[in-house]
């Protein structure tokens, strides 16, 4: 495994977001314009995602057409956006923050004036767009603002704008897939760092922290890294304790983390000593739904045909009452998006999109097992991005 430098992935995604919205325009002919205050699709317009998001709801929007963006975003993130975004016109501000500059530097100065709140910004941001006769989609949960938005722009004709993102974002431009195989690579790469690790004593914690370090030192953020052990193992978004490793235990582990707002998510099962026959039996059973999903991967596959092969493998091992709502999801600038591998998903799978295939079991009082791994969706089957052993029991020395 290998992944791509820092200063590799700046130039690849440097353009992204002009290619993201260029995608958006070319698969939504019906839009002409498209505003959204979802985070993620802010980040997915303008390139800029920010770091305030990470605090809690931070309330930010982006205006789009196939040639021009605008980012209306809080004050004291404006200086942040102006280093992702380059070019000050593009970004309004609401409130006051003070940033100060030296000569020839751009900044606030060269920005719009800012508004008194959200609103009012993302409506002055709006008037400077001609929109006489615009289609524009808007993409907001927000009801008040969107009625706010209705009846400044009467002249313009609205609709939904997130079926048309959902659309968009369900198959992966080239530079989309450079990051979520960096993203996942890390994410291997942290995984089989703690294998050594895997022996009575250790605690979870112990083993959550190599395991963000491995992603931080790989340029990844952490996002979520479930390690559970023993009985513990069964619960199924944990967050690692102080727990010490006990021979016998299982050692559960789902991992994830993003790169530039792409995400990765892959899960391994470990025991401490070689498994009980009882741990091997159910653990075949689930390793063998999860692999006959993976030869199954390619395009013009039925997502709920995936999810009956899944269930179908399972069903024939050890654990022949099985039963799960989904074995999969897609993955991108969300850890589970569209479309998921479910028994009610008609969803065609098309070349570019990228899935993570899985087949967890979970047992209170008992433990929990799942092994997890990502694939892409190539142009004659599948290109599978998560590589590292599978085995419940592995050598523990590197």
């Amino acid at each position: 495994m290998s992944y791509a430098d820092t200063e590799t992935l700046e130039q690849r995604t440097a353009n992204l977001a002009f290619s993201c919205r260029e995608k958006l325009f070319s698969t939504a002919p019906e839009l002409d314009l498209i505003i959204t205050t979802d985070p993620v699709h802010v980040g997915y317009l303008t390139g800029y995602r920010s770091i305030l998001q990470d605090a809690g709801p931070y309330a930010q929007a982006a205006i789009a057409t196939r040639d021009r963006v605008a980012l209306i975003t809080g004050a004291s993130d404006a200086a942040a956006a102006l280093e992702e975004l380059e070019d000050p016109f593009c970004i309004w501000r609401y409130g006051t923050f003070y940033v100060g500059a030296t000569a020839g530097v751009a900044s606030y100065a060269d920005m719009p004036a800012p508004g008194a709140n959200y609103a009012d910004t993302i409506v002055s941001a709006l008037s400077s767009f001609d929109l006489r006769g615009a289609r524009v989609g808007l993409d907001t949960r927000d009801e008040r603002l969107a009625h706010t938005i209705w009846r400044q722009f009467p002249q313009a004709a609205f609709q939904n704008g997130a079926p048309s993102l959902k659309r968009a974002r369900a198959t992966k431009l080239r530079d989309e897939l450079v990051l979520l195989r960096h993203a996942s690579c890390i994410t291997d790469k942290a995984l089989e760092s703690i294998v050594p690790m895997i022996r009575a004593g250790v605690t979870e914690l112990d083993i959550a922290r190599e395991i963000t370090s491995t992603i931080v030192q790989g340029g990844g953020i952490p996002r979520f890294v479930v390690v559970t052990s023993g009985e513990r193992s069964s619960r199924v978004d944990a967050y690692a304790r102080n727990k010490r490793l006990e021979d016998g235990d299982l050692v559960r582990m789902d991992i994830g983390c993003t790169v530039n707002g792409y995400c990765s998510d892959m899960a391994r099962t470990l025991t401490v000593g070689g498994p009980s026959d009882q741990q091997a039996e159910r653990y075949a059973a689930l390793l063998a739904g999860e692999q006959a999903q993976i030869a199954a991967l390619r395009p013009g596959a039925l997502a709920s045909d995936i999810f009956k092969i899944a269930i179908g493998a399972v069903r024939k091992g050890a654990l022949p009452d099985y039963q799960r709502n989904h074995c999969g999801h897609g993955i991108g600038l969300h850890s589970h998006e569209f479309p998921p591998i479910a028994p009610d998903s008609n969803v065609l799978l098309e070349p570019g999109m990228v899935f993570c295939v899985e087949t967890p079991y979970y047992e209170l009082g008992w433990g929990g097992m799942m092994v997890e791994d990502t694939a892409i969706i190539t142009d004659d089957g599948h290109e599978l991005l998560t590589h590292s052993a599978r085995e419940l029991c592995q050598d523990r020395v590197k």
